[in-house]
């Protein structure tokens, strides 16, 4: 009597479903790194065109600038320390209205979405730093705010941080492949950014000045927020639909912010 062979009642996925899942899982990296190139390059930039506009002549890198103030008065000096996290702020709120507004369910909605998470990050990390070092505390310093007002926004940095990256942890469940258990789809939305992103981004913009790396690292910490966000949110917040891997736009905005950045190693002069 012959027996039948044992049916898996689990269909398997065809391998080309497979790559497209693990394409859309290292997605959230891949664009974390360009959007924190084509944010953070473009915000040293506006504090180099600040100075030069009030007058001054400044030398860009891919990740600091060093101004020739010599003359400034400390309101200039202020204005020009202030302006990088303003305009990060900008970028970063008209992206997430973008992101809101009409792309959400695009291919391009994730790109919108890092490229909001980075540029109000990058605002609030100065607040949080408003009594302790950075933007804010340079603007502060030369406005001669006190002590009390500073740490005060510092403090509110710190609430406000913590709550925007968790918030930011849900929403990127929305991109984590559809088909991926708990642990997979936190891991690949937020803690491969987080670690794996962190140390490309240190790859590319290298050499760095020490202080600089160990800010770049110890300000990464916040991530641990998306984490917590993201694995709250993850029954709720799963994606309708599957998810795009790489696009074209993808590899050519990775090869534009690349270029930008090693086109700034050594410094461009901006002088009068």
């Amino acid at each position: 009597m012959e027996i039948p062979a044992k049916v898996n009642s689990q269909p398997r996925q065809p391998p080309s479903s497979v790559v497209n899942s693990w394409g859309a899982a290292f997605r959230p990296t891949l664009l974390f790194v360009v959007t924190f190139a084509i944010s953070m390059t473009p915000h040293e930039a506006v504090h180099a065109i600040t100075s030069y506009l009030l007058g001054f002549s400044s030398t860009l890198f891919h990740l600091w600038v060093n101004p020739d103030p010599a003359e400034a008065t400390s309101k200039q000096l202020a204005i020009i320390a202030a302006a990088g996290p303003i305009f990060s702020l900008a970028v970063g709120a008209t992206c997430w209205i973008l992101y809101q507004w009409r792309f959400q369910r695009r291919p391009s909605g994730l790109m919108l979405l890092m490229l909001a998470i980075v540029g109000v990050y990058a605002f609030l990390g100065p607040l949080a730093g408003s009594a302790l070092g950075g933007d804010f505390n340079i603007a502060f310093t030369f406005l001669g705010v006190s002590k009390t007002v500073r740490y005060a926004l510092s403090a509110t940095g710190f609430v406000l941080l913590p709550c925007f990256m968790f918030f930011m942890g849900k929403e990127l469940m929305r991109w984590a492949p559809r088909n991926f258990g708990r642990a997979k789809a936190v891991a690949c939305a937020t803690v491969a950014p987080w670690l794996i992103g962190t140390g490309l981004i240190l790859l590319v913009y290298w050499p760095l000045p020490s202080f600089l790396i160990s800010s770049t690292l110890g300000g990464s910490a916040f991530w641990v927020f998306a984490v917590v966000g993201a694995a709250f949110g993850f029954s709720t917040f799963r994606p309708a639909e599957s998810i795009s891997s790489f696009t074209r736009s993808d590899l050519i905005l990775a090869g534009v912010a690349l270029a930008m950045v090693r086109l700034l190693v050594n410094g461009v002069r901006l002088a009068h």
